[in-house]
């Protein structure tokens, strides 16, 4: 639609006081040179923002608006069949009139399929450099032509403990490496981005201070950019309030994209992108939220109601999830540093990057591990559950980029099945299967996929918790150590049970972070060793965690192989009437060395 006028729409008052004008023009760069020269085109209706105002070019792709005293980020979405040469955005240092800012762009075919990356968590720090540039690499190899990359939030670690000064060196070296990357990169703020926020040297009148760092060195923070028919659009969900940090969409971000969507066409697919996912606890997923947030999720639903919103991609967790927010898919991308962040070993679930594929009708994804060549998802059984029964369903995928697997092979206990392999959409194949699990010991086994092209294979092991009621003869050389974190509430009449027995009395109380020690003598361990946790307490009340469940033994540390080592398992009680139990297992003949130098 051509608009022979501009206008700005102006969602939060500037004040009169120090305001400046920022105007300039939105051109078809003919010659790439970055510059607007005689007989370049205009580009009229792409809107041009500062994060509180959105303007509209005219017919010869000019535009206008006022800008408050201070710093200002303003930026261009680009139009549909278009696309930014260069510079998108620019960071204002101040109001002064008169400041004119122009965004080359150029036309492009956008018909048909196109294909993108969700990364989230990047976590960069000098130490983790090498491994993230592999990361990369790995992007860039990719068998298909990735139009653009998105990282949604905690890019750096961590920027909230850190100088506005400390923090600028993560940002350059985040920068620095991304100038590896082959596609275009788009940033959503996460709350590791912002700086100083929790370090009490670091005054709120510093430069750089909370989000300003990320607005100069990164980019802003609520904005949009088109490919084809789709509507890219990052959101914040971080605020912050007395030197901390809250979770939510914020009302400012809620603001701008509920004004954006206002121009969107029905017919027009939506993807929101932000760091902290938009719905509440779910499946000890989630990290604590502020309520207070909820209410601007709820007027931008309610924006989204008459729109094509197809996707919603977070982070945050460093998980894997899916849920329904509103009528679409919310989608958490896992963690591209899990192999430097705490993390490992990780689930044969990969975590580290998820491709899409995106046409007019409908979105495909496959989810990626960076440091595989091939990445192999195991679906079932679940790998946080257990193994009961003669006998175990296995089923997954295989994102099969290149067309390669011709066959699965499923072993466990030293015996191989075949499994069926199907084509499952444009990126991924289905692969299942049974095995028998009566000729295996109750304890931790390992479940291998095997996929097999020619004389080529790859191979994805996955350790099982297996209840097959059949105990092995074990006799313990020595005591053991129990060890284990948590943090939240203890309510009187709590139980801890060690192998159906009590270890020790768990005093009631708050505790944060607290590690419990107790003494297991060597006549109380198996094989398998079961840990469980039981409260009974009211309805409402905060969550309690517990992680970091460990039994020393014979001079190394076992552990439930269920889950990584930071992982924060919730109890709910609050969900339910009655108690509550959390269970952990921990095999003593089970080595995850292996899995954890992987």
């Amino acid at each position: 639609m051509l608009f022979k006028w501009c206008f700005a729409l102006v969602i939060f008052a500037a004040g009169a006081a120090g305001a400046g004008t920022i105007s300039g023009r939105v051109f078809i760069d003919a010659n790439g040179n970055g510059r607007f020269d005689a007989g370049e085109k205009g580009v009229a209706g792409c809107v041009v923002s500062d994060e509180r105002t959105l303007a509209r070019t005219d017919g010869e792709g000019r535009y206008q608006f006022e800008v408050p005293a201070g710093a200002a980020t303003v930026f261009v979405v680009n139009a549909p069949g278009t696309w930014p040469v260069g510079r998108w955005w620019a960071s204002i240092a101040d109001g002064k009139k008169n400041q004119s800012l122009d965004f080359p762009i150029r036309v492009e075919n956008q018909a048909g399929p196109f294909y993108f990356v969700h990364g989230t968590d990047t976590h960069l720090t000098a130490a983790a450099l090498p491994l993230y540039r592999r990361y990369l690499d790995y992007v860039n190899a990719l068998p298909v032509p990735v139009k653009f990359v998105v990282h949604t939030g905690d890019l750096i670690m961590d920027g909230l403990q850190r100088t506005p000064a400390e923090t600028q060196k993560l940002f350059d070296l985040y920068n620095g490496a991304n100038r590896a990357l082959k596609p275009d990169l788009r940033n959503i703020l996460g709350n590791h981005d912002l700086a100083g926020v929790t370090n009490p040297k670091v005054s709120e009148r510093e430069p750089g201070y909370g989000k300003a760092l990320f607005r100069q060195s990164v980019g802003p923070v609520n904005y949009a950019w088109r490919h084809g028919a789709y509507h890219f659009i990052a959101l914040d969900g971080s605020t912050v309030e007395d030197r901390t940090v809250r979770s939510g969409l914020t009302q400012e971000s809620a603001d701008w994209a509920i004004a954006y969507l206002a121009g969107v066409a029905t017919n027009e697919p939506v993807v929101l992108l932000i760091h902290q996912p938009l719905y509440p606890e779910s499946d000890g997923l989630m990290l604590a939220y502020d309520p207070k947030m909820r209410p601007h999720e709820k007027r931008l639903l309610a924006a989204l109601k008459d729109k094509r919103h197809y996707l919603t991609l977070a982070g945050h967790v460093h998980d894997r999830g899916e849920v329904r927010w509103g009528r679409a898919t919310h989608v958490l991308g896992g963690a591209v540093s899990y192999a430097w962040h705490g993390l490992r070993p990780y689930p044969p679930t990969p975590r580290g990057c998820v491709l899409y594929r995106a046409d007019s009708n409908r979105v495909d994804r496959a989810y990626l591990d960076w440091a595989e060549e091939l990445s192999i998802d195991v679906r079932v059984p679940e790998f946080t559950g257990i193994v009961f029964g003669s006998s175990q369903a296995v089923v997954g995928s295989i994102a099969d980029l290149r067309d390669e697997v011709k066959s699965v092979e499923l072993s466990i206990g030293g015996k191989s099945w075949p499994a069926q392999l199907i084509p499952a959409g444009p990126l991924n194949k289905a692969f299942s299967g049974v095995v028998p699990i009566t000729n295996l010991v109750t304890g931790v086994h390992e479940l291998v996929i095997k996929a097999v092209s020619g004389k080529k294979s790859w191979t994805e092991s996955m350790p099982v918790v297996v209840y097959s009621g059949s105990d092995a003869p074990f006799r313990a050389t020595g005591p053991a150590k129990l060890r284990f974190m948590l943090d939240g509430e203890v309510p009187p009449g709590s139980r801890l049970l060690f192998n159906s027995r009590s270890p020790g009395a768990l005093a009631p109380g708050h505790y944060e972070n607290r590690t419990f020690t107790f003494d297991i003598p060597a006549n109380r361990l198996r094989r398998l060793n079961e840990l469980n946790l039981n409260f009974s307490t009211p309805d409402e009340g905060p969550l309690t965690y517990i992680k970091g469940v460990t039994l020393e033994y014979g001079g190394r540390e076992f552990r439930d192989v269920r889950f990584s080592p930071l992982a924060r398992r919730p109890l709910l009680p609050m969900r339910f009437h009655g108690p509550t139990t959390i269970s952990s297992f921990v095999d003593l003949e089970y080595d995850d060395r292996a899995m954890r130098e992987k």
